[in-house]
């Protein structure tokens, strides 16, 4: 651990930077503070996660394996990739890279991830040259309670489109986009357009969000 905090003793300067080391395997082998506040509830503590896989912290099979995959493709290319999700409700982007190996080491990957909205910097990430996976699973955070149809609608109001817009582009009539609206307000506890735009964009919600797998509640009570 020691040694891994002194190499990335710049990053972990950042409290918006998570950092975490794993095995071709997932097994944690490091993780600072802030990755464990990204990924972990409040009550976890660093040393009963390291040494595990992702199965063994609690994770659902379906985020191991994708990123097992991610790891793999790493391994055999020796070329970074990008993996784009949602997770606690919040748009994170994983730049998962080869670490270089000493006589005898086995394979590892430096994992660093981001928290970053919607906007002008997200998008240009999406657009990278570099290889971008984007999630087929999402934890909903906060915003599990809205169904598929709502997910969508707010999307559109993060992007500023009025109601009339929004009812063009999904084929529903402005009565029904305004009583989408009014619901997701009353399930979000927020009053105005406003304050759900800025969710919305504080999300980095897209449309194809809407349609991923959920995964309920991931790691709720882990560490209880």
């Amino acid at each position: 651990m020691a040694r891994y905090d002194e190499i990335f003793k710049f990053l972990n300067s950042d409290p918006g930077t998570g950092i975490h080391v794993a095995d071709r395997n997932g097994v944690l082998l490091y993780i600072n503070d802030t990755g464990i506040r990204f990924f972990f509830p409040e009550q976890i503590v660093r040393e009963d996660i390291i040494g595990k896989t992702g199965g063994e912290n609690g994770f659902p099979k379906e985020w191991v394996d994708e990123r097992i995959a991610i790891l793999r493709e790493v391994e055999q290319t020796g070329e970074e990739q990008l993996l784009r999700t949602i997770w606690q409700g919040r748009q994170q982007f994983s730049w998962f890279r080869p670490l270089s190996q000493e006589d005898g080491e086995d394979f590892r990957v430096l994992v660093v991830t981001r928290r970053i909205g919607g906007g002008e910097e997200a998008d240009r990430l999406l657009d990278s040259k570099m290889t971008v996976v984007k999630s087929s699973v999402a934890d909903l955070g906060d915003l599990q309670v809205l169904t598929k149809r709502e997910i969508e609608v707010l999307v559109f109001i993060g992007q500023g489109l009025k109601a009339k817009e929004i009812a063009m582009i999904m084929h529903r009539s402005v009565k029904t986009i305004e009583n989408h609206r009014i619901s997701i307000g009353n399930k979000l506890h927020k009053s105005n357009k406003v304050e759900l735009a800025l969710i919305a964009r504080e999300a980095g919600l897209m449309v194809d969000d809407s349609a991923r797998s959920r995964l309920q509640n991931a790691l709720k009570g882990r560490g209880d």
